[in-house]
């Protein structure tokens, strides 16, 4: 596995070999996402949840992100996201918090993340998305411009939460990305691509 695009383009990243439970994200899809965010995740605060190797963290980085902090419960995540950050020299725009993502997120209260990643496990309970989403909102943890950017399995539902809007989705494979914004946000000059 390596890094898709950016200044680190073609770094080797460490993955997990027990995949039971950590499952990087797929090449195809970091790079559609990073397509879409180009040049906007330029001097962002990133906030990877489920961050597991720490893959679209460390894409965001190379694509000249200021600051990623991982958030992952796996020891073995843990571990792997700190080696990649070391070998990639990346520590100083690096932090990860240990923890379920669930309680972690109510420790951001008004950190004003501009992007906001989240890759959890295919089939992941409807109900802890609907309470991770509603404490982003209401615990103010995205700014007022920010992106929400969930990859998840296709038959799972992103939940509807008042203040926020899916603006777009894409499909790979098995996996769909959804894209949310908070509802008051106007789109116009957003910078994004397609």
């Amino acid at each position: 596995m390596r890094v898709i695009s950016g200044y680190l383009k073609g770094r080797k990243l460490l993955f997990p070999v027990d995949r039971k439970h950590l499952r990087p994200t797929k090449d195809v899809t970091r790079e559609a996402i990073f397509d879409v965010l180009r040049e906007w995740v330029i001097g962002k605060r990133v906030l990877d949840l489920f961050a597991g190797t720490g893959a679209l963290g460390i894409e965001a980085v190379s694509h000249g992100a200021s600051e990623v902090v991982f958030v992952e419960s796996e020891a073995e995540g843990i571990n792997l996201i700190r080696r990649n950050v070391e070998t990639l020299d990346i520590s100083g725009n690096c932090s990860v918090k240990k923890g379920k993502v669930e309680r972690v997120i109510t420790e951001f209260e008004k950190e004003r993340f501009n992007l906001v990643i989240a890759d959890p496990p295919y089939g992941y309970p409807e109900n802890k998305m609907e309470s991770i989403l509603k404490n982003i909102v209401e615990l103010q943890v995205i700014d007022c411009d920010g992106i929400i950017v969930i990859e998840h399995g296709r038959r799972d539902v992103i939940p509807g939460v008042d203040g926020l809007r899916i603006y777009k989705e894409k499909f790979y494979g098995k996996s769909t990305v959804s894209y949310l914004r908070l509802k008051n946000h106007n789109e116009k000059d957003s910078g994004l691509s397609g």
